[in-house]
């Protein structure tokens, strides 16, 4: 389409109010489930019901820390040889504009979003500041390639396409300065100069503005904000491969139109963890979960009524006052005379229903579950009585996870590439950067006269572990296991190879995981590091090493959550646990 055609333009805006409108429902849905995520105590912005046990929020937080806790490590190679150096400095290059951007918030953010409805990230060149060609009396901003979240309450896609590729058009609204507009050189001075600020409550599609995510908080004094603003939207045509920016009201002459420079798939990114077949928006995780959380919630909503309205009247009949005035005063365990003991009783009334105590907890079974074991991926402890079943539930939440983390790396491979695309074609970009090599840092500079081959003639991989949080403890497991397993028993092969192992090094890093700084001062050294000569100790022809092998022996039915949850639930349904049963539940309460 022609942007500046006024029929075409019509359909297009005709066609955008349209979808802004279909995805008004999944818009709502998601401001619910993120006000069940920051519960009753959030403010004002919470659900209508209070959340007594906040699950929501234990599962967002858990996936988030399973799949996107740290920055991603980026690996780019190329199948041609001559090309390995520079392979190194455009990865050392691209890892440092992820460091620079603070990718690992975004990928947090988006993960965050997945979880209730689809995570969106925007790749373009954000302003870095005007620079003065070498030479030529001309100013051009070279920019920054950056990664943006967009809300969903600031994003319509074609909702038509049945798939991505299949999109028309694509757009995210924002609001920008309306001073700072007027001085952007790159907008149509003719079109700004026409244009007023607008509220940040202004209707844009017959919807309630002051919804959303965004307003959650809501405002009580006047919608304007202290610098007037303008509502602006940028609109990717991937058949045009265009960019229009639009103003949000009163659409007619684009402020600005420029061709797409990145990347075939356009400027956004969707990551979403469940697919709909014909649909691009995916099912969330939240929209699964929401059902189990509200009955869980009101069951323990109800059980704390009863247990407010529980309580113990002690009554006497009539003509025996003086029995029931000994026991009142009566200290507990002194012995009190009485002369009619079935005179003096406690009615007791109300209390907590044991049938609907028992389905709560196994509803919270259900939901553990349906979150993928939530307690297994939260690392909360062994979830089965024998080692073997232990490993099968793991081995499941794996397979979940795994499929959640597949979605997340290539989304992550799909930024970062963008990211390199848009700093390969980018000609006088010039960022100071760290290489690596050996034990020594050298300082670099990149810019695109280093450039050797094509893009096409590289590829970018992520280390699917690197955005997994690990605790000290597991690094300091996975560092004696390496030691202990493969190290040792391989000293005699290290030292024909000319290998060796630091002792002192070894020593620091297990100071830094053990948190015990004092460690390296129990154990000296004669020759400070960097200065001792390579070990070339005498050693037996096969190393001694001893194999140390951890084995969890059964336990009766009752050792895990949920098998103490089973018994809870035989309990308060009248059943009759076995001995070891309740024994083994009485040490795990105990």
């Amino acid at each position: 389409m022609d942007p500046n055609d006024k029929i075409q333009r019509s359909r297009l805006m005709k066609a955008i109010e349209i979808s802004s409108r279909a995805l008004r429902p999944f818009r709502r849905k998601r401001e619910r489930l993120v006000r069940d995520y920051v519960g009753s105590h959030y403010g004002s912005s919470g659900p209508n019901k209070e959340v007594i046990m906040n699950l929501m929020f234990q599962t967002a937080e858990t996936y988030a820390q399973s799949l996107a806790a740290n920055r991603p490590r980026v690996l780019i190679t190329s199948k041609f040889p001559q090309y390995s150096w520079f392979a190194h400095h455009f990865q050392m290059a691209i890892s440092n504009l992820m460091k620079e951007i603070h990718l690992e918030s975004t990928l947090r953010q988006a993960v965050m979003d997945a979880f209730f409805a689809i995570g969106i990230v925007k790749v373009y060149n954000a302003d870095s500041g005007l620079i003065e060609l070498e030479g030529e009396d001309e100013w051009v901003d070279p920019g920054k390639p950056f990664a943006e979240n967009i809300s969903l309450d600031d994003f319509v896609y074609d909702t038509q396409a049945t798939s991505w590729p299949k999109a028309k058009f694509a757009l995210n609204k924002y609001r920008m300065s309306y001073e700072k507009m007027r001085q952007d050189a790159a907008f149509d001075e003719k079109v700004t100069k026409g244009m007023q600020p607008t509220s940040k409550f202004s209707d844009w599609d017959g919807d309630d503005m002051n919804s959303g995510v965004k307003n959650m908080l809501g405002s009580d004094g006047d919608p304007d904000e202290y610098e007037p603003m303008v509502d602006l939207m940028d609109v990717w045509l991937p058949q045009e491969n265009l960019v229009v920016t639009w103003p949000v009201h009163n659409a007619e002459t684009p402020l600005r139109v420029v061709e797409w420079q990145g990347p075939e798939r356009g400027p956004f990114h969707i990551l979403s963890f469940g697919d709909v077949p014909d649909h691009i928006m995916g099912i969330s995780p939240a929209m699964n979960l929401k059902p189990l959380s509200d009955i869980i919630n009101g069951l323990l909503r109800k059980q704390r009524r009863q247990a407010q309205r529980q309580k113990d009247i002690p009554f006497y009949q009539a003509g025996h006052h003086d029995d029931a005035k000994r026991i009142e005063q009566a200290s507990d365990g002194e012995w009190t005379r009485v002369d009619n003991p079935d005179a003096v009783n406690v009615m007791k009334m109300g209390g907590v229903d044991q049938q609907n105590q028992a389905f709560g907890m196994a509803m919270t079974d259900v939901y553990d579950r349906m979150a993928g074991n939530l307690q297994a991926m939260a690392g909360l402890g062994p979830q089965a009585d024998t080692l073997g079943q232990d490993r099968l539930i793991h081995g499941a939440v794996s397979k979940r996870e795994a499929n959640m983390q597949y979605r997340v790396v290539k989304f992550t491979g799909d930024l970062c590439r963008d990211l390199g695309w848009l700093l390969w074609i980018d000609q006088v970009k010039q960022m100071p950067m760290e290489l690596e090599i050996g034990d020594q840092t050298i300082q670099r500079e990149w810019n695109g006269e280093l450039r050797e081959g094509d893009f096409l003639d590289y590829n970018f991989e992520i280390e699917p572990f690197s955005m997994q949080y690990k605790s000290p403890s597991e690094r300091l497991n996975g560092l004696t296991t390496f030691v202990t397993q493969i190290a040792m028993p391989m000293q005699q092969n290290l030292m024909e190879s000319g290998g060796s192992i630091d002792m002192q090094e070894l020593v620091e890093m297990y100071s830094e995981l053990m948190d015990l700084p004092r460690l390296k001062s129990i154990i000296q050294f004669k020759q400070p590091k960097g200065d001792r000569p390579d070990p070339a100790p005498d050693i037996p022809e096969k190393a001694n090493h001893t194999v140390r092998e951890t084995v969890r022996r059964n336990v009766p039915t009752g050792g895990t959550p949920q098998g103490r949850s089973h018994v809870m639930q035989q309990v308060l349904q009248g059943g009759q646990p076995n001995q070891d049963q309740m024994a083994q539940f009485g040490r795990q309460q105990a």
